[in-house]
């Protein structure tokens, strides 16, 4: 054999076994591609989900909270200048969005003098169907007009913007009810923020904006299934995106968690301030958690625990400087005082409710639904 035969066998060997190794190295990521873009529509179908929380006892009905979750991870969200994102229009069995506002389906829903609600995933209702948000119970309960503004990840300030935008289209409120605190505290409290505020995807805008460097964006490629298992059977993951003490510094940055506290507090009373120049009743709302509230969650796995004690420090740090920061307002406005609510204790008693560490059932909503027509009806008699 001579030379170039010699060599275009060694060519032949050689690119036949790279294109083996590049076909071992990316087709379990790839074929991991293709099941998460393909599993979730087929999950109505099979009557299972991805999301543990539609087996906890919260729900009696477990054909009902495994649709509802399925309709909620197939859901999408889009870009909207000064409030970040807005879920786009959809039409499903128990989740529908719709409007000039992408607004989440409501009982008694209408835009003009009605009561307006704002806050995070919470308030638009993730956990339950359109008929049992928080909106939907209260107009349920006092047959008033009512608007969902709610919208999953959203913090105070985006709620205050997405209000400021309404009324400059000329529709205007009786009511304004903002239900806030943990998207401030859960997104702000991250150690990798530095500048306040922000919102919770403003890392994700801004890695898009400066992509990762390819040989990291292969590397997360080919690791992406390794990683999923691993997660999905709790194995430690010590460079990976783990649950830590580190992950979260309100606790340990005092200067930080003051200024948190101080922003939640000023964008309420930007929002009190305008209801007094537009003539309409405006409540902020102090969010309750499972950290506030006495109740049960021994059904949580383990992983959510872990996450939940973590978070805990952070809340039980920055929910006192808010009430702090409260009173510090009332000091000088004394009407402002009536405008602002620590609901931290509302749902103290209630069994089974919470899903996670924040979001609630169809009755836990219907308790704070209760709870808000007692103070609207109180402070308007």
């Amino acid at each position: 054999m001579n030379i170039n035969e010699r060599f275009k066998a060694f060519t032949k060997v050689f690119f036949t076994n790279f294109a083996i190794l590049l076909i071992f190295l990316f087709s379990p990521a790839l074929l991991f591609r293709f099941y998460k873009e393909l599993y979730p529509r087929f999950l109505p179908s099979i009557n299972q989900s991805s999301d543990k929380r539609a087996y906890y006892p919260t729900y009696e009905d477990k054909k009902f909270s495994i649709q509802l979750f399925n309709e909620f991870h197939n859901s999408s969200s889009k870009y909207r200048s000064f409030i970040g994102w807005r879920k786009e229009n959809a039409n499903q069995k128990y989740t529908n969005i719709s409007g000039p506002y992408n607004v989440r389906k409501s009982r008694g829903e209408g835009i003009n003098n009605s009561v307006w609600f704002f806050g995070g995933s919470t308030m638009w209702g993730t956990g339950a169907s359109d008929s049992q948000t928080i909106p939907s119970h209260f107009n349920s309960l006092t047959n008033r007009t009512v608007y969902n503004f709610g919208e999953i990840g959203w913090t105070s300030r985006q709620s205050l913007n997405q209000l400021i935008n309404v009324i400059g289209d000329e529709y205007s409120p009786s009511v304004v009810v903002f239900f806030d605190g943990v998207n401030d505290i859960l997104y702000q409290c991250r150690s990798e923020i530095n500048v306040l505020p922000v919102h919770g995807r403003e890392k994700i805008i801004q890695n898009e904006l400066k992509p990762l460097p390819i040989h990291k964006r292969i590397s997360n490629f080919i690791f992406s299934p390794y990683i999923a298992i691993l997660k999905k059977f709790s194995f430690p993951l010590p460079l990976v995106n783990q649950i830590n003490s580190n992950q979260y510094d309100c606790d340990i940055n005092q200067a930080k968690a003051r200024l948190i506290a101080k922003h939640l507090v000023n964008n309420w009373q930007t929002a009190y301030a305008l209801s007094k120049s537009k003539d309409f009743e405006f409540y902020g709302i102090l969010q309750p958690t499972l950290f506030t509230t006495k109740t049960n969650s021994e059904y949580f796995p383990t992983e959510e625990i872990r996450l939940n004690s973590d978070l805990e420090i952070q809340y039980r740090t920055i929910y006192p400087l808010i009430l702090m920061e409260i009173e510090r307002h009332c000091e000088t406005d004394k009407n402002f005082c009536y405008s602002f609510i620590d609901g931290t204790d509302w749902l103290d008693g209630t069994n089974n409710i919470f899903l996670d560490f924040c979001h609630i059932n169809s009755f836990g909503n219907k308790v704070i639904a209760q709870r808000l027509q007692s103070l609207i009806k109180k402070n308007e008699n």
